[in-house]
């Protein structure tokens, strides 16, 4: 009796696992600014089986684990009133197409509403054929371009609709980007992959192939031999595990986006990545994902580059074959920072993950007051510490922090956001002495909008601390303190300067 409970625990456990990682991985997060629907290659030794509706959310929203919205993989809401109204600049209803079909399921069939129109419908429909609705992509008129609605029985998350604009029309065009095609620049990566990477692979120098802005998001890649998937636990006494793509991973539309975004210049992106040097594109052209890996019901992605002498959709793979890994949420015109000392520098939620633009990744921190905590620059007590700098003196005006419900939800006896916090700035490295730049007490960090349970503040720096500086240290603590002798958890999802 006792074997059949564990049993049905097990498969019901498994189950419930299911719909959040087929639904809400992040690894299937991205689109095809260029794509086509209909030239995807097929497995066809596999029947493949999508979630139809899954497919398009992933494309357009990262959701984490719960349901909530973290980041828009796509798309910009320009009015504060329609915060679930997305807008993406384009230069034509043809490039606004292919942006659609990137984010349809390889097994459905656009329809054309009427033979002389660019209007198309998708029918969705989930593993076992059950309907999901319909998605309509329909022409605009004058600056819009056209529109992306959907039916009434359509259960999207966190989107109204997607309106295309004339990239001409774009209210906050700023007329050029930070980030250019071909640019080459170390990340040092972060979140649940990190800690088990061998050191030599916690940073690598991607190269920009598509470039950002309106709407679009710049999208950088880098060459390794390591797939960066990290294993979610065992279940019971049994060896099941749970093996997640990272957010590195690209997924299906975001390895076509990949694909045809290099396609379109090989020879150019080979010399860059050469130039790089983390990895060669050698193998050629012909690459492909390994989209169909099935593991106790739920399917796993990621990408590897194929030499001439495989077919798509092979199974097999050479040990010499690398993978390609996409870092796509840097905005365009982010500032980068290095960080050289911190707490939980080697953790998952270490404290350069508030540096890589993504409310996904967090630094989380106990308030112990024994090991974990460290002394303040002012010596009035203990604190959580992260020190950065940037490659030139920089004078910021404002600074934000972002802190997501989650970070909260990793110890829900406790709200983690910080209360108090200092920020300081040095203009040399040599100096000893921290000048402080602001300090707060406030719990606006606290008040999350239920739309999408993440907060950013941005926090004006006092006209007398508005000087140049190059190095900076960020303190976090909160007033209370707890009883438990693991301390009180402190976090933020993102932070930047402005």
């Amino acid at each position: 009796m006792k074997t059949k409970k564990s049993i049905l625990w097990l498969l019901g456990l498994m189950l419930c696992a299911t719909p959040v990682l087929t639904a809400c991985s992040s690894s299937d997060d991205d689109s095809n600014g260029n794509g086509n629907n209909t030239e995807k290659p097929v497995d066809n030794s596999q029947t493949a089986k999508y979630d139809d509706l899954a497919v398009f959310q992933n494309a357009i929203c990262r959701i984490d684990s719960a349901g909530y919205l973290l980041d828009y993989n796509i798309g910009q809401a320009l009015y504060e009133a329609e915060p679930q109204h997305l807008y993406i600049g384009v230069d034509d209803i043809e490039e606004a197409a292919n942006w659609f079909r990137g984010w349809i399921a390889p097994d459905v069939e656009l329809a054309a509403i009427t033979p002389t129109t660019t209007d198309l419908t998708a029918q969705l429909t989930d593993t076992l054929g059950h309907s999901q609705g319909t998605i309509y992509f329909k022409a605009g008129s004058g600056q819009s371009v056209a529109e992306v609605t959907y039916s009434p029985e359509t259960q999207l998350k966190y989107i109204d609709r997607i309106t295309f604009l004339l990239n001409s029309a774009w209210p906050f065009n700023s007329g050029g980007t930070q980030w250019h095609r071909g640019d080459i620049h170390e990340f040092h990566l972060t979140g649940d992959c990190y800690s088990g990477l061998d050191s030599n692979d916690k940073t690598l120098n991607f190269v920009l192939i598509r470039e950002g802005g309106n709407g679009v998001k710049p999208m950088w890649c880098a060459i390794t031999n390591n797939s960066y998937n990290y294993r979610l636990g065992t279940f019971g006494k049994s060896d099941f595990e749970l093996i997640i793509s990272s957010s590195y991973c690209p997924g299906y539309s975001t390895a076509e986006s990949i694909r045809r975004n290099l396609s379109s210049d090989w020879s150019y992106f080979a010399t860059k990545f050469n130039e790089a040097g983390e990895g060669k594109l050698e193998y050629g052209e012909s690459y492909w994902i390994d989209n169909r890996y099935t593991e106790f019901l739920s399917t796993y992605h990621s990408m590897y580059i194929y030499d001439s002498g495989y077919t798509h959709g092979s199974k097999e793979r050479s040990s010499k074959q690398p993978f390609l890994l996409k870092i796509d949420w840097l905005n365009d015109g982010a500032r980068l920072f290095t960080v050289s000392d911190g707490t939980n520098m080697n953790s998952n939620y270490s404290c350069i993950n508030i540096f890589d633009g993504d409310n996904g990744t967090a630094w989380i921190s106990y308030m112990q007051y024994d090991f974990d905590t460290s002394d303040r620059a002012d010596g009035s007590g203990k604190c959580v510490y992260v020190e950065f700098s940037c490659e030139d003196p920089i004078q910021p005006k404002r600074y934000y922090m972002t802190y997501h419900h989650w970070i909260g939800r990793y110890d829900p006896l406790y709200q983690a956001c910080p209360t108090e916090w200092k920020l300081y700035g040095k203009k040399n490295s040599r100096s000893k002495t921290w000048e402080q730049i602001d300090y707060r007490k406030t719990d606006e960090l606290s008040k999350i909008s239920p739309a999408y349970c993440c907060i950013t503040r941005y926090f004006d720096i006092p006209a007398s601390a508005q000087d140049e500086y190059r190095f900076f240290r960020l303190e976090l603590w909160d007033a209370s303190k707890s009883l438990r002798s693991a301390g009180k958890p402190v976090g933020i999802a993102c932070f930047g300067l402005e």
